[in-house]
């Protein structure tokens, strides 16, 4: 039997023949990852596998007027509704590299695979924190399923977190691919007297609308029964993750089945801090 005969089903000929193609193989596209960089990591590095902590969060105290004589009423900082996070997710993603392919082939075919493994990650821990999405903000979200977002809908968004005093820096908003398309037929977010050249982010639109960057990721959740994904403007408090194994990758050497298996693992948990600090916008397509 030839050489031929024994090429893994999930290999092309490319990977043997010293062609134009030969170091150019094509990587699957990725989605832009971009959510889990813009919300709370404080509380990171104090869970382990199992374990929950209560964050605290702060209440609003409100001054009240000095009576002569009378002792004012003491008030808690802190609410006892406090968030839970939870390290609760625990995710592998294995793959293998036969022995023959690597001495044959004429890319890294090695790197390649610990970048798809590592990607699978990756993706699956950012479409987690998209997920607590829908239940931000006690006043519901805004924009139709299904139809195109508006200026209208952007600033009823701003208009919401302003009116609960959400401090303005660090906001965010993240909308899919089709929100995208919506914003570049509104006149003033596409001219360049209003949009700065500076550096943006991985996966970010603008760099500033109402204050805020624009990110654009292919991982929001679908609602059952929406056409559309659940986007997002939000504090970077309004979420919190903590990811305690990110991206550990186990290179595992198997000389009697002839092959290499790379495993990329994470522990993660995420959980919605202040409910208030941001509001979901329904997009026009999934």
């Amino acid at each position: 039997m030839g050489l031929s005969a024994r090429i893994p089903v999930d290999l092309d000929d490319h990977k043997f023949i010293p062609d134009l193609f030969s170091k150019n193989v094509l990587v699957a596209v990725k989605n832009k990852l971009v959510v889990v960089p813009v919300i709370n990591h404080t509380y990171e590095a104090e869970l382990v596998m199992g374990d929950s902590i209560s964050i605290p969060k702060t209440n609003v105290v409100t001054a009240t007027e000095v009576t002569i004589g009378t002792e004012g009423v003491i008030k808690d900082p802190f609410t006892e509704n406090a968030g839970t996070l939870e390290i609760d997710k625990y995710y592998e993603a294995p793959v293998v590299i036969d022995y023959m392919s690597r001495r044959q082939s004429q890319v890294d075919l090695v790197g390649y695979a610990v970048d798809e493994s590592a990607y699978a990650i990756a993706k699956l821990i950012d479409y987690t924190v998209c997920q607590h999405f829908s239940d931000l903000s006690s006043g519901g979200g805004y924009g139709t399923d299904g139809a195109a977002v508006t200026d209208d809908v952007l600033i009823d968004a701003v208009e919401e977190l302003d009116e609960a005093n959400v401090p303005e820096e660090n906001r965010v908003w993240v909308f899919d691919p089709s929100v995208k398309a919506d914003l570049l037929t509104i006149d003033k977010f596409v001219r360049m007297d209003y949009f700065a050249g500076d550096t943006v982010l991985t996966g970010q639109f603008r760099k500033d609308v109402y204050g805020a960057p624009v990110l654009i990721t292919n991982n929001l959740e679908v609602e059952s029964g929406k056409t559309g994904n659940v986007g997002v403007y939000m504090h970077k408090d309004a979420i919190a993750i903590a990811i305690q194994e990110n991206m550990t990758v186990d290179r595992v050497e198997q000389p009697l089945k002839h092959q290499l298996t790379i495993n990329t693992t994470a522990l993660w948990g995420s959980c919605i801090l202040r409910n208030t600090f941001g509001c979901e916008i329904l997009t026009r397509k999934s």
